[in-house]
């Protein structure tokens, strides 16, 4: 499983409180929509870092980051190829 598939699969499995709805591009705007908040922002923090070993710095923490999966794959491959 690559980066972007754990990831979504997290943020389906643990994020998304509306299971019906599970369906989500690596587009859409997770903190506009609702999906994720500043709790799920944290809890998903704790799984990139626990699951895919990179470090998130607190100047990271942006909303821009976490605006999408896409935005947050290109965070954390940003991370691992350092």
């Amino acid at each position: 499983m690559n980066v972007k598939e754990s990831i979504k699969n997290y943020i389906l499995s643990e994020l998304v409180s509306d299971k019906e709805n599970s369906s989500l591009s690596e587009t859409d705007q997770l903190i506009e929509s609702g999906i994720i908040d500043s709790l799920g922002i944290m809890k998903l923090i704790g799984f990139l870092e626990d699951n895919l070993s990179v470090q998130i710095d607190d100047m990271e923490l942006v909303p821009e980051n976490f605006a999408s999966i896409a935005a947050i794959t290109s965070l954390v491959e940003k991370k691992l190829s350092d």
